[in-house]
């Protein structure tokens, strides 16, 4: 995926490939059962057709989370790092953040709040 940035939009995610290899995944309304479908299926056809080595999920323009956002994100995850790539999340709410720290993702994901702060596992 290396090369110029590229992007294409779906329903609820955007998929930039930006020009350091980086695959970015734009989230946006709720992550909820009704809608995490779609978002699953659009990341994980990028993820076996690229394999992108560091994965970012944004999260700035999602309004609701719950655990089905939380499953989504531990999927993800699970496939990236099974290939040996790297994930991380930006723009996490406080909402979410509280669901993540509770899952205990806190500790191996680098988590990025919407207020700037960082949250690195290691």
């Amino acid at each position: 995926m290396e090369g110029k940035e590229a992007a294409v939009s779906y329903d609820r995610v955007s998929v930039i490939a930006e020009e350091d290899g980086t695959c970015r995944f734009v989230l946006t309304g709720e992550l909820d059962h009704h809608s995490v479908k779609e978002m699953r299926e659009v990341i994980d056809a990028t993820l076996i057709d690229h394999r992108p080595m560091r994965v970012v999920l944004d999260l700035n323009e999602v309004s609701f989370t719950d655990s089905a956002g939380l499953g989504l994100i531990l999927g993800r995850y699970t496939r990236i790092s099974g290939y040996g790539g790297t994930m991380r999340l930006i723009g996490v709410s406080e909402e979410f953040m509280k669901i993540l720290r509770l899952a205990g993702t806190d500790r191996f994901l680098t988590i990025e709040r919407r207020n700037g702060t960082a949250k690195n596992h290691r």
